[in-house]
C-alpha cells in the first residue's frame, strides 16, 4: 500500500470517529472534513481515538542557536590538483593495461604499456603519477594512441570538492570565502560532510543561469566517489538564539505559513513568520513563544480534519506573514507532491528545481 493511500485511509478511519454529540446544542461544527472551501477552523478538540489514528507527535518552542544558511543542490568533485590523466608524448599501441576501472593504485605503479609506432622503439611502461583509483579507462588493448591521447584517467579522492548550484537571486552576495559547508549527499543521507566555501565563481552559466560554489571537504577514507550528487548549506549568519520549531512542524505555502500548536487535546493553527532555517530547524520570528508544543507528526492531515464543537477565530488583518525561499524544506518529511496541495521539497533558490 503507497503513502497516499495509507494517508487517506487514516483520514477516513479519524472522520469516522467525529460524532455530532462532541458539539452539543447551539454549537457550529466547522468546516466541512474536508478542506475544499471556505477559511480553515483555527481552533479544534481532538479525542484520544484521533490522537492514536493521526499518530500525533509534537515538541516545544525551543531558543536555539541558529545561523541563516543557503541551500543548494550540490556534485561530489575531485580536485583539480588530486585528477591525472595518462597521456603519452608520442603514438604507439596499447599492449596491456594493468589495472580496472575503480582500482585503488599506488603512486609509481605499472598501470600500462604502449608499444611506440616508431619502429625500432623499445616498449614504453606508463605509471601512475600519483595514488589514488582509476577514474576511467576510454583506451583498450590493441588500440593506438595519438600523442597527447587518454589511456586512463587517476583521482586521489583523500580530499574532494562540493559544487554547489546556486540560482540567479540575492543569496550570491551572502556566500564568502572561509564559510562553513554541510552537505548530505542523496547516497548517504545519514552522513553529513563538513568543509569550507574554497572559491565562488561569480561568473553565471549563461545556459543554466546557475552560479557554482566550491567547498572542500577532507574524505581521508577516499570513500567518496565523484559525480554523487546531495544537498549542501553553506552558513551566512550569525550563531545567535532565537525561539525554532523543527522544519517539518511547519506547513504552507505562497508566503504564507502555519503550525498547529497543542494544549493537551486542543488544537490551534497559527500563523507565523519565518526567519533563518539551518539543520533540522527553522527561527520563528512571530506567532509562537517559548514551551508551547507544535505538531510535528501528523500536522498535514489535521489541516483536513474538522471536529465537532469547533470554535473558528480569524486573525486580524493586521498579521504579518514572511516569505520563505526554502519553504519546501519543511515539507520534506511528509512526501506529498505538489498537485495534493502540499508544498514537496526542491528549493527555489538552487539547482534542485
Amino acid at each position: 500500500m503507497n503513502k497516499d493511500m495509507k494517508n487517506i485511509l487514516t483520514l477516513l478511519a479519524v472522520i469516522a470517529l467525529v460524532s455530532p454529540a462532541y458539539a452539543g446544542p447551539g454549537h457550529d461544527h466547522g468546516e466541512s472534513a474536508f478542506a475544499g472551501g471556505g477559511a480553515p477552523v483555527t481552533h479544534f478538540e481532538l479525542n484520544e481515538a484521533q490522537m492514536q489514528n493521526l499518530d500525533i507527535r509534537f515538541e516545544p518552542v525551543q531558543r536555539l542557536p541558529i545561523q541563516d544558511t543557503v541551500d543548494m543542490l550540490t556534485f561530489t568533485e575531485l580536485l583539480p590538483e588530486k585528477h591525472a590523466t595518462i597521456s603519452p608524448r608520442f603514438g604507439g599501441k596499447i599492449v596491456d593495461i594493468a589495472v580496472k576501472v575503480g582500482q585503488e593504485v599506488d603512486k609509481g605503479q605499472r598501470v600500462a604499456t604502449l608499444e611506440p609506432v616508431s619502429v625500432g622503439n623499445s616498449n614504453v611502461v606508463l605509471t601512475a603519477p600519483m595514488s589514488g583509483f582509476v577514474v576511467s579507462l576510454p583506451a583498450g588493448v590493441g588500440e593506438i594512441i595519438d600523442p597527447g591521447g587518454t589511456i586512463m584517467e587517476i583521482g586521489d579522492p583523500s580530499q574532494m570538492l562540493l559544487r554547489g548550484v546556486l540560482y540567479e537571486t540575492p543569496d550570491i552576495t551572502k556566500i564568502d570565502i572561509g564559510q562553513s559547508a554541510h552537505a548530505h549527499l542523496d547516497i548517504a543521507p545519514e552522513r553529513e560532510l563538513i568543509g569550507k566555501v574554497q572559491r565562488i565563481n561569480r561568473a553565471i552559466d549563461p545556459q543554466s543561469r546557475t552560479f557554482s560554489i566550491y567547498a572542500l571537504i577532507e574524505t581521508p577514507k577516499g570513500d567518496i566517489s565523484p559525480g554523487l550528487q546531495g544537498r549542501m548549506e553553506i552558513a551566512t549568519g550569525k550563531d545567535d538564539p532565537v525561539l525554532a520549531v523543527p522544519k517539518r512542524a511547519v506547513l504552507g505555502e505562497m508566503g504564507t505559513f502555519f503550525v498547529y500548536v497543542i494544549d493537551g487535546l486542543e488544537v490551534e493553527r497559527r500563523d507565523v513568520m519565518l526567519g533563518a532555517k539551518s539543520g533540522q530547524h527553522i527561527e520563528i520570528k512571530k506567532g509562537v513563544e517559548l514551551g508551547e508544543q507544535v505538531v510535528t507528526q501528523g500536522n498535514y492531515q489535521l489541516k483536513y480534519i474538522s471536529v465537532g464543537g469547533v470554535h473558528t477565530h480569524d486573525h486580524g488583518p493586521g498579521e504579518d506573514h514572511h516569505d520563505h525561499e526554502n519553504h519546501e524544506d519543511a515539507h520534506a518529511d511528509h512526501g506529498h507532491d505538489d498537485h495534493e496541495g502540499h508544498d514537496h521539497h526542491d528549493h527555489h533558490n538552487d539547482g534542485a528545481e
